[in-house]
Formats: structure tokens, C-alpha cells, sequence
């Protein structure tokens, strides 16, 4: 069963370009909830797991925080463990000024995708499912298929219950939980990327990143 789930992935992925340059947001989205969650996974975190596509590789990874390369865009994971374990629920109000937002509804699973203009042909993609949200700024043309990458990863999250409990038990998430709300969005820039340069020694991170200079 781990075999076909791979090979249709696979096959997905890298063969899929020319579909996914055709399709619309509406209906990456529709076919991403339609799969409702991937069941296989190939990485473990604290007190979750989830599947990393072929394609994506993580360049760091920290309690709840991961962060991705796809190509040359760097894609931010952050996962609300706190939020999760509460079951905290918050309804997202569609932005009709953004150049893309709807939300996402699948059963007990929520979220939302916003899309919004930047600068120089470059767009702020955030989105938020399953109690996890990724957020990347990436160029028009690929706005497709980095988005399919995020859903065929956000469906695929599996929480470890027992885990999270002992870790707020143990105070293991702190501040930083409250730091970066994942119901929230940056519209302009990225939250993530402001709350990394928050706790860094550089402060270049709060400005608009070039993605077309990253290594």
C-alpha cells in the first residue's frame, strides 16, 4: 500500500507540470481535500508526523518549526501544537482585497489560503490546514504547483496526542506558541519570516526576500 501511495505521488509530481501550470487554485484545492489526508508519512517531528513529497527537502527542523527548499524558494512550516491540543477554532473572513482567498472546510480539518501581491512579479502564498500553516513568497508562474506542494503536505499531518500533552506538560512550548499565530495573516509579508528574525542576530529577515537570489 506504502508503494502505490509513493508511485501515484511520484507520478504526481513529476509529471504533473503541465497540469498543474493549467489548473486553477479552486481546483488544486479541491482535489488536495478530496484526498482528505495522505495515511503514509517519511518524517517524524516532536509529537507529529507527515509526509515530505519528493521534491522538498528540509533545511532545518525545531520543535514545531521546519523549514523547507523547494527549487529556489524556502518554504516556512510552523505547527501550532498548543492550538491543536486546545482544539482552538477560529473562522476566517474572506479577504476580497487579497488576489486569492478562500477557506478550507473538510470535515473536522479547517484552514485557509490567502494569496496576496508583493513586489517585482512575487507573491506572499499562506496557508493554514490542519493546524499547521506554511508560508513562501514565490514567483507568479509557480504559484501552482509550490501551492500543491503545501496541501499534499499540510493534508498529511498526524498529530501524536500522548506527546504534545507531556510536552506542555513539561513546559516544552513556551512563548513562542504565542508569538505566531497561524489563524492570522501577514498580507504583505511573511509572519513566519519576522518571527524567525525575531529571535536572530539578523535583522535583513524582516525585509522582502529575493527568492530569485537564495542558494
Amino acid at each position: 500500500m506504502k508503494k502505490i501511495v509513493l508511485l501515484f505521488l511520484g507520478m504526481f509530481f513529476l509529471s504533473g507540470c503541465t497540469y498543474l501550470n493549467k489548473s486553477n487554485y479552486d481546483g488544486i484545492i479541491k482535489n488536495a481535500l478530496a484526498d482528505s489526508k495522505i495515511s503514509y508519512t517519511n518524517r517524524t517531528g516532536q509529537g507529529y508526523r507527515y509526509y515530505l513529497p519528493i521534491g522538498l527537502s528540509v533545511l532545518e527542523e525545531k520543535t514545531g518549526n521546519v523549514t523547507l527548499k523547494k527549487d529556489k524558494y524556502t518554504l516556512y512550516l510552523y505547527l501550532d501544537l498548543i492550538s491543536y491540543h486546545n482544539k482552538v477554532k477560529e473562522e476566517y473572513k474572506i479577504q476580497k482585497n487579497a488576489f486569492y482567498s478562500t477557506k478550507l472546510e473538510n470535515g473536522e480539518y479547517f484552514g485557509y489560503l490567502e494569496i496576496n501581491f508583493i513586489e517585482n512579479k512575487k507573491y506572499l502564498i499562506e496557508i493554514m490546514y490542519n493546524y499547521a500553516k506554511i508560508e513562501v513568497i514565490v514567483d507568479y508562474r509557480d504559484i501552482n504547483e509550490v501551492l500543491a506542494y503545501a496541501m499534499a503536505l499540510l493534508s498529511s499531518i498526524s498529530y501524536n496526542d500522548t506527546i504534545i500533552a507531556s510536552m506542555i506538560g513539561n513546559d516544552t512550548l513556551n512563548a513562542s506558541e504565542i508569538e505566531f499565530n497561524i489563524f492570522e495573516t501577514a498580507k504583505n509579508e511573511s509572519n513566519f519570516i519576522q518571527y524567525e528574525g525575531s529571535s536572530s542576530s539578523s535583522k535583513k529577515e524582516n525585509d522582502i526576500p529575493d527568492t530569485d537570489l537564495i542558494n
